[in-house]
Order: structure tokens, then sequence, then C-alpha cells
């Protein structure tokens, strides 16, 4: 089952009885367990719901509460979180609980919710996808993620520009509860004012390290080698180590070369968008579309020259023969040359 599917059952009241709630998307995950306590214990919750903390609990205290009556109520609803049976970390009487799964009665919503992912692998998971529904929360797609953000902009009444919230995304990353916050601090800040601007987002949001390695790419393709070396000190300053940094310039010169690469073949901006956002790239669209701007400042011979520079000082570091300050200072000159 999606989770989307999950939402439409809650709407309707018809929740069954056996869940597992998991994956990387932590906002939806708890908006459902929310949804779920509004709906089948809007009241008496001292009485029909239970919270469990799988990390220190037992088989039987599980079973104990999930075969526990309901008070005034059709259902009781227990959540177990982060059972370590369900993070490869088998429980000492794990297939006591296993068995059981296959009896939680109907009185009884159980639910396990894991942080993050979980190994499906475990007999834990095998028995709840069997008697019950796993349900993976997943992070939204970029196009999804845009009308997300718009619609939690326009809740405020605020309005952003397309390339504004591009840019707002490819900062703040694709977890809705980072982008909750992001959004609500520009939204105090923006007061009275409907209009979000790229002032406030570069005011208030630190600057990702995609960011800042546009920035140093920018500042490459103008031979001012002093910006660069601003922006590599910011880089470290974020707490960066040599070799993050290395990984992001050689990152970047990918990405310039393949969108260079498409263009010569005669593909469009939105097509090479459509091409790399797709596996194995899974690239941000505003990405592609700063690479395809960055590309024209470079030849080919250029770029491939450059990333060939990246991995000789990876090289030269890990072997000990180049001290790794040094080396990225004198990578960024040789770059802007």
């Amino acid at each position: 089952m999606e989770y989307m599917d999950l939402f439409k059952l809650i709407k309707k009241g018809k929740l069954g009885s056996l869940y597992l709630f998991y994956g990387p998307e932590e906002f939806t995950k708890e908006e459902a367990l929310n949804r779920i306590i509004e709906v089948l214990v809007p009241n008496i919750r001292d009485m029909n719901y239970q919270m469990i903390d799988g990390t220190e609990t037992s088989a039987d205290d599980i079973i104990a509460a999930s075969e526990t009556l309901p008070f005034l109520s059709e259902k009781r609803l227990v959540v177990v979180k982060n059972y370590p049976g369900l993070s490869g970390k088998k429980a000492g009487d794990e297939d006591v609980l296993k068995d059981y799964l296959s009896k939680v009665p109907d009185t009884t919503c159980l639910i396990f919710y894991q942080r993050g992912d979980i190994d499906k692998k475990r007999a834990i998971y095998k028995a709840i996808s069997k008697h019950g529904e796993a349900i993976e929360f997943v992070r939204l797609s970029y196009s999804d993620l845009l009308k997300w953000t718009r619609k939690r902009f326009q809740s405020y009444n605020k309005i952003i520009s397309d390339e504004d919230l591009q840019y707002f995304l490819m900062q703040v990353g694709n977890s809705l509860e980072d982008i909750k916050n992001e959004v609500d601090k520009i939204v105090a800040y923006a007061g009275t004012s409907s209009e979000v601007t790229r002032e406030s987002i570069d005011n208030l949001i630190t600057p990702s390290p995609e960011l800042t390695i546009f920035q140093f790419i920018d500042s490459v393709s103008a031979r001012n080698k002093d910006d660069a070396l601003r922006q590599m000190e910011s880089l470290i300053e974020q707490g960066q180590s040599i070799f993050g940094i290395l990984s992001l310039i050689a990152r970047q010169l990918k990405i310039m070369l393949l969108c260079k690469g498409y263009n010569d073949l005669g593909y469009s901006l939105q097509q090479i968008k459509d091409k790399l956002k797709g596996q194995p790239y899974m690239l941000h669209p505003y990405a592609v579309q700063k690479g395809m701007q960055q590309s024209r400042n470079f030849t080919m011979e250029q770029l491939r020259q450059y990333l060939n520079q990246c991995l000789e000082l990876d090289y030269g570091v890990k072997s000990g023969k180049i001290k790794d300050r040094m080396g990225i200072e004198l990578l960024v000159i040789k770059m802007c040359l």
C-alpha cells in the first residue's frame, strides 16, 4: 500500500489491525500517525492510546497492550516505536511476537513506527507484510515537492516566483520537515509583504554546499581566484572535508560535461532536465539548469582537464604526497589560470 492510499483509509475511518510505517519522509509519516490518533482515539486517549518504546520493551508487553480491550471506543491504538527486530538486530523474543502478528484483534490497531529504513529480510517485516500493511513513506517527486512548497507559502498568503522557488528548494533539500521550518522562517521575516524575494532567501538560509559549488564554478569561469578561494573557505567553515569538497567539485564538473554533451547533440534544456532527473543521475532540475548555464563558459577539454586535476589531487592527498589544504588551494589556482 502507498501512503496516499493510507490517508484515504484514515479519512474514511477504515483502518486495519496491523501496520508498519517506515521510510525517509518523517514529516508525512508523523502526519499520518497524528491523523490516525485523531480518528481512532479522539477521546479518552489515556485509556485507548499507548506508545511503546520498541528499544526497551518485550514481546509480552506488546502483546499485552494489543490484547487490552478499548474503553468506550471501537478500537485501541498501540504504537511501537523503533522496534530493533525491524532494523537488523534480532530481539530475544522476536519469534513470540512474529507468531502473534497473525492474531492481532480487530479491536486494536497495532502500528510499528520506524525512523528511516528497515531490513526487509527480517522475519518481523515479512510477518507484518503478510498479515497487515507495510507502508513506505518516500520523498516526494520534484514536481510534487514544488507544488507542496508553493501551497505552504500560499497558506500564508505569500507569493514566490518559479525561479526563486527552485532556488529555495536547491538550498533547503527535499525533507518536508526542513522545508516547513524554512518556509515558516521566511514568512516571519517577510512580515506584511506578500512577496518572497531572493534577498530574503539568501539572508535567512545557510547556503547548501551544492550552491556554494555553483558560486565557485562561477568564480572559476570569471577567472576570479580570490572569490574562488573564498568559496573554498566557506565550504571548509561549513564543516566540509577536503575530500568532500573535491567530491562536490567533481560532481559539478560531471554535470557540466553531461549538459554540454547533450546540448551538443541538439537536446533542449527541458529535454536535458528530463534525461538527468531519472536513474542513474537523479539530478535536481535547478542543478541541471545551472550546469547548463555554466558549461557554456568552458570547453569540453577544459572540463575534462579540471576533472582529472581533482582525481590527481584526491590520489596525491590519500597517498601522502600532497597536504590536503595546500592541495585544494593549488587546485583552485590552477582552475583559475
